[in-house]
């Protein structure tokens, strides 16, 4: 019942131990788990998420051992298909809104940006999972950030809308712009993903998450 993870470079002089424990059901994303990519058959993973974990454990950065305690998100998605034919990448969402709800969402784009597939799941404060129909909710991007490394231009803000009953509107923000992942085994292999703010309508804090931007700039999806 208790995620633990240990991690140290001696190199950097990073070391961190922490437990992470689930304090809401496990979600399956997805019908059973199974959580489709495309139109098409056979582009599909198997997908669950651990939307809120107690952490507690020890972080060092160059020093002694400081105690830490707090949240996190923990997602798995096991499958062996690739991205189905025409799709280049995807925009993911991992929101953790100060309401106690949870929001899960994702885009799958084709070369000229337009939206392939889309899915999304909203889990309420008791642990409840609901899939939302894609014509309820919308991502549309505030903002540019381009990468003097490897000249991709990712999208950097976004306004997240959930329509109908749950009338939702949020605005996204990175908390680093260039937080761009840069392969050093890979050649070639480059995608944005970092931590994010999240505002409500009012102006206000709502919330935080994590966003994973992949297939942005030339040549970024490298065979592995």
């Amino acid at each position: 019942g208790t995620w633990r993870l240990s991690v140290r470079d001696d190199r950097l002089g990073l070391a961190l131990t922490l437990a992470a424990v689930p304090t809401r059901p496990l979600v399956l994303q997805g019908p059973n788990g199974y959580s489709r990519k495309s139109a098409q058959e056979g582009f599909a993973s198997e997908y669950y998420s651990q939307t809120r974990l107690a952490v507690e454990g020890t972080l060092a950065l160059g020093g002694p051992g400081l105690p830490v305690r707090g949240e996190a998100w923990m997602d798995r998605e096991v499958g062996s298909s690739q991205l189905a034919p025409g799709q280049v990448g995807w925009d993911w969402f991992a929101l953790r809104l100060r309401d106690g709800r949870d929001l899960m969402l994702y885009l799958l784009r084709r070369a000229d940006g337009a939206v392939d597939w889309r899915s999304a799941t909203l889990v309420e404060r008791d642990g409840t999972a609901t899939s939302l129909a894609p014509g309820t909710w919308s991502v549309r991007s505030t903002g540019r950030w381009k990468s003097p490394e490897s000249g991709a231009e990712y999208p950097s803000g976004w306004r997240v809308e959930l329509t109908g009953t749950l009338s939702l509107a949020l605005d996204v923000e990175p908390e680093v712009r260039a937080a761009e992942n840069r392969s050093r085994l890979v050649k070639g292999l480059f995608y944005w993903e970092g931590p994010v703010r999240v505002v409500g309508a009012d102006g206000r804090p709502a919330g935080e998450g994590y966003v994973e931007l992949t297939g942005y700039g030339p040549g970024s999806r490298p065979p592995l």
